[in-house]
């Protein structure tokens, strides 16, 4: 397997664990979720590939680092999988989601609760998380509002597309693509329990997908999938409301191709967020406001690959991870200056999402 350095990484050594995609129906390579030795100059080594039901779509580790979650895109289920001493993963349990199509999960503040979001069913459910670490079966389940958006194959009844706590860990803020809504869900730790407590509308045909909050909880941005665009919010921690600030385009305004918005991820100052833009093939970097959180001085840069759906921070590193579904790759972006490194840091099969742990056995 070919390595390759980051030369401004320079931290303790990482484990990375990067869910592919692997069903025929999504034209998918991926043969489960393929691990990965990142040392302290950044070079990356494949270690191992773990089979798994198809399509490891989204991954979570606790707080220990001892378990890893897994929901299982276009299906029902979600894996949980045992972190040994040399980093390995065992499976330890599935369950159903009882919904269609999970596409992300969180982890309760407290650890004792795992939420779920249902995209296609249109519903959040939570899983008690037992003490061995594993998953227990669904406690309870949200239907969202089913209402539907204009766009005709996209927007076919509520879709949520993520689930997130606000810094304050009172409120669950979900994104509803199908909806055209940012949802606010009062959740219970004590007993898991889910209620609505309201709703931001967004403009038909947006198709909200990915938050990204300030570490203070007073403002956050969703991106727009179907407008490409990036929505700036204030929000109200003691009412769980959101308030539409600024609304300001993913692409450049020069660009006249098929685009859709995908990941998000905040710098780790504060200072900038980032957004991936699938069909541009680009991330974009704007720059925030303290006082407002609204945003200026966008600047693009090129994923070297196609349909960049995923991007994460490095932990403890100004560096922004693109995976790139459809090129089989992962890059590094520099966050200042915004530069991309030519040659990937890793190949593997239709990769959508990469977490690490910290330290290498």
């Amino acid at each position: 397997m070919e390595t390759y350095a980051h030369p401004t990484i320079d931290r303790g050594a990482l484990r990375a664990y990067v869910g592919c995609r692997t069903t025929r129906e999504r034209d998918a390579r991926g043969r489960g979720i393929a691990v990965f030795d990142v040392d302290g100059q950044g070079v990356w080594t494949h270690w191992a590939t773990v089979a798994t039901d198809p399509n490891p779509s989204y991954l979570l580790f606790d707080g220990g680092e001892r378990h890893l979650h897994c929901v299982h895109g276009d299906g029902s289920t979600v894996s949980t999988f045992r972190c040994d001493e040399a980093g390995g993963l065992a499976l330890s349990g599935s369950v159903s989601t009882e919904g269609r199509n999970p596409v992300h999960l969180v982890l309760s503040p407290n650890g004792h609760w795992c939420l779920i979001a249902n995209y296609a069913s249109g519903d959040i459910v939570a899983l008690p998380v037992r003490n061995d670490g594993s998953l227990d079966a669904v406690a309870h389940c949200l239907a969202l509002p089913d209402r539907r958006g204009p766009h005709r194959t996209q927007q076919q009844g509520a879709h949520p597309h993520q689930v997130v706590f606000d810094p304050s860990g009172k409120w669950l803020l979900v994104p509803d693509k199908g909806s055209d809504a940012v949802h606010t869900i009062a959740f219970d730790p004590d007993t898991g329990a889910l209620r609505l407590a309201c709703s931001l509308r967004t403009a038909p045909g947006s198709g909200p997908r990915h938050l990204a909050f300030d570490a203070t909880g007073n403002f956050a941005w969703v991106v727009l999938e179907l407008s490409s665009q990036l929505l700036a919010m204030a929000f109200d921690a003691d009412t769980g409301t959101l308030t539409p600030a600024q609304r300001v385009p993913t692409v450049p305004e020069f660009f006249t191709g098929e685009n859709t918005g995908a990941g998000i991820a905040l710098s780790h100052d504060g200072a900038a967020v980032f957004v991936s833009n699938r069909g541009h093939g680009s991330v974009v970097r704007f720059q925030i406001t303290p006082a407002d959180g609204t945003l200026h001085s966008p600047e693009w840069v090129d994923t070297r690959g196609a349909v960049p759906r995923f991007i994460t921070l490095v932990p403890d590193a100004p560096v922004v991870l693109v995976a790139n579904e459809d090129a089989d790759t992962i890059v590094a972006l520099d966050e200042s200056p915004l530069y991309v490194h030519d040659q990937a840091l890793a190949y593997t099969g239709s990769p959508v999402c990469i977490t690490f742990t910290k330290g290498t056995p």
